[in-house]
């Protein structure tokens, strides 16, 4: 038997396979960090198709730090702190760009902030996508999205954006002009522009002819004040922090994806007919979060093939119309009645999950979700992830073959051809 210890939330699971069904392990290198001790330093006052951080700030009366909220590695604390001489004496604030998800619990405030957690606890605000009486509008896309926007930042003389590149299963990359929308926009902005990911040009680390990039690049452009100095990060796999790029929000985000894709690109050989497909912290909250993983997956398994998602989801399905979304599915045709009806948040999860069981594939959860729940998301509930891989064996016969990837919500299988 092959033995494997697969992380499930803060603890691991333990999964043997007969080695006559074995496929591949598939996961990106570790990696270790690349930067030398001065290359962050460097980074802000060489930045891309920008003034130096020092000159940017020159004068500022009032700054503006977006950041991420708990669902993304990005180690926004760190990053702080090296800015810290530089910042702690100016009139900050600090947003952080939710887009729909929930303001953090303090366990997870002290996570994302750590170690200046008591010296920034007065100064963080969370966006709130509900809220949008108070918000600017700025314009209206070419595909209709009209741009709302959280009002602090139009009241700030400067913008400090702290994000991470890493592949994105609709947007092709997420980091850079998603801090904005969704991180900072009203939940009716964020709806139009993720309807688009129904359309065939969403995928992960796809930009040109995109719908959802090209749309949140043509809303970016509206904001054309205050002026924004972006700090992104690519991470390894770990979440060791494997290059930094500064300057414009669109330069450093375009030069974070090509290190991205040559991080989270894993190769393979062969698609398989099961999938283990393991989400890790922090992107295995909730069920929200699970197409990524499911996405990616689908890439290295057969079109009939068996996904088993191993997700915890320890903080339930996710936004609240997200769940009420869920509720009103359970079957097939209530599914596609439902799905012919104006779009709304989490339609395209549905969707693509109701194509891959109709085309003849199927999804299993290993979660700490209400089994009953589970079921009407087009997800089979499973009682362990050994009984679900035993289970899909013998469903699929004496010649299955079982993949696995890890880190599934950031890493993005590509198949290498001989």
């Amino acid at each position: 038997m092959k033995t494997f210890s697969i992380p499930y939330g803060p603890q691991t699971l333990e999964l043997k396979i007969p080695p006559v069904h074995w496929g591949e392990l598939l996961a990106a290198s570790p990696g270790k960090s690349s930067l030398q001790a001065g290359d962050f330093q460097e980074a802000l006052e060489q930045p891309l198709d920008s003034p130096g951080l020092g000159e940017f700030l020159d004068g500022c009366r009032s700054l503006l730090i977006l950041v991420n909220d708990e669902t993304r590695p990005t180690p926004t604390g760190r990053v702080l702190e090296a800015l810290w001489p530089r910042i702690r004496d100016l009139n900050f604030k600090i947003l952080v760009a939710t887009g729909t998800h929930r303001a953090s619990r303090p366990e997870n405030l002290e996570r994302i902030f750590s170690p200046l957690g008591p010296e920034l606890r007065k100064k963080i605000l969370f966006h709130d996508s509900r809220q949008e009486g108070g918000m600017i509008f700025l314009g209206t896309t070419f595909r209709g999205t009209r741009v709302l926007l959280n009002s602090q930042i139009m009241m700030a003389d400067r913008v400090l954006a702290i994000g991470s590149v890493e592949p994105h299963y609709f947007a092709g990359y997420t980091g850079g002009r998603k801090l904005i929308v969704p991180g900072i926009a009203a939940y009716s902005t964020i709806v139009a522009n993720h309807s688009l990911a129904l359309e065939p040009g969403s995928q992960p680390l796809r930009l040109l002819g995109n719908p959802v990039h090209e749309d949140l690049m043509e809303a970016l452009r509206f904001l054309t004040v205050p002026p924004i100095f972006s700090v992104q990060l690519v991470l390894t796999p770990t979440h060791d922090v494997a290059a930094v790029f500064a300057g414009s929000l669109l330069k450093s985000f375009l030069e974070a994806t090509r290190r991205a894709d040559e991080i989270f690109t894993v190769p393979f050989r062969e698609k398989a007919d099961i999938l283990v497909s393991v989400a890790q912290p922090p992107m295995d909250l909730d069920l929200y979060q699970s197409q990524k993983p499911i996405e990616h997956g689908k890439l290295a398994l057969k079109e009939d093939g068996i996904l088993i998602l191993v997700m915890p989801c320890r903080q339930g399905a996710g936004p609240e119309e997200f769940q009420e979304l869920l509720g009103r599915t359970g079957d097939f045709d209530q599914a596609r009645r439902l799905l012919d009806q104006p779009y709304r948040l989490g339609f395209h999860r549905v969707s693509r999950n109701l194509r891959f069981v109709a085309e003849g594939g199927e999804i299993w959860g290993v979660t700490d979700l209400d089994p009953a729940f589970l079921s009407r998301t087009f997800i089979r509930p499973q009682p362990s992830l050994q009984a679900a891989v035993d289970e899909a064996i013998a469903r699929k016969g004496p010649n299955a073959k079982v993949n696995i990837l890890l880190n599934a919500s950031l890493c993005v299988p590509k198949q290498r051809f001989a």
